[in-house]
């Protein structure tokens, strides 16, 4: 299993904050990236018909 993570902000055009997860791989004896997430931006839900005052999380798997 996964025993040790590291959180590093990061830029995504789509979310304000964003971030990177990234998992020591014991195996490869390295860090290995294995998700982001953010905020998505007010201006990207807007044309969702959603309140303004909604905040929507985004999150994904990125497998290296």
């Amino acid at each position: 299993g996964i025993t040790q993570l590291r959180f590093k902000p990061a830029y995504n055009p789509y979310t304000e904050p964003s971030m990177e997860v990234f998992s020591y791989h014991e195996g490869l004896k390295k860090w290995v990236e294995v998700g982001n997430s953010g905020i998505f931006r007010p201006e990207l839900l807007l044309p969702m018909g959603l309140p303004e005052n909604i905040s929507v999380i985004a999150w994904g798997l990125s497998l290296e």
